[in-house]
Order: structure tokens, then C-alpha cells, then sequence
């Protein structure tokens, strides 16, 4: 299983969703549609992969308002967190 350690910067801490760098992206989806995002010690949340958001193609992972809130209730802006890639379309999110 891959996995790769993304920091939460405000406007993902904020807002619900984030990134996935280029070296990663291979391992989500390639179209657009729900992922799977198993929030460790909590719950399950069915995102959007959105291919359109950022300029060169890579999956953005949207959790909205429950991602959100799991960021919010569990870490601090600028904390680090592990990314799971279990399937191209279900991921795990854990504390380091």
C-alpha cells in the first residue's frame, strides 16, 4: 500500500479537501467522480475527485464540510497527516 504524508495547510484545513502531488496521482482515479475516504477513529465519506481544479490534471480530493470537520476536531492547521491509497478509489487519512 502507498502512502504519502500531507501537511494541512489553511485552505485545506479550512475548507475540506486537498491535493494529490504528481508523484501520487497515478494512484486515484483518472476521471472525475466519488472516492472513498475512510476518516481513521471516526467514519466513512464519500468524496468527489475533481481533475479540473488544478491546472496540470491532478486529483484534487474534495470531502467538503465533513472532511472539514474531521480536520478541525482532530489536528491543528499545519499539522501532518497520512494518506492510504487503498484502491484507485477509496484512500484512508490517519494521524502520523
Amino acid at each position: 500500500m502507498k502512502v504519502y504524508k500531507l501537511k494541512l495547510y489553511k485552505t485545506y484545513y479550512n475548507q475540506g479537501f486537498f491535493n494529490i502531488p504528481v508523484d501520487y496521482d497515478h494512484l486515484v482515479r483518472r476521471d472525475e467522480g466519488p472516492i472513498e475516504i475512510e476518516l481513521a477513529g471516526s467514519s466513512r465519506i464519500i468524496g468527489q475527485v475533481n481533475r479540473s481544479a488544478n491546472q496540470n490534471g491532478t486529483a484534487r480530493i474534495m470531502g467538503r464540510v465533513e472532511l472539514r470537520d474531521w480536520f478541525q476536531s482532530r489536528f491543528h492547521e499545519m499539522d501532518n497527516i497520512v494518506v492510504e491509497f487503498l484502491s484507485p478509489e477509496a484512500i484512508r487519512l490517519k494521524p502520523i
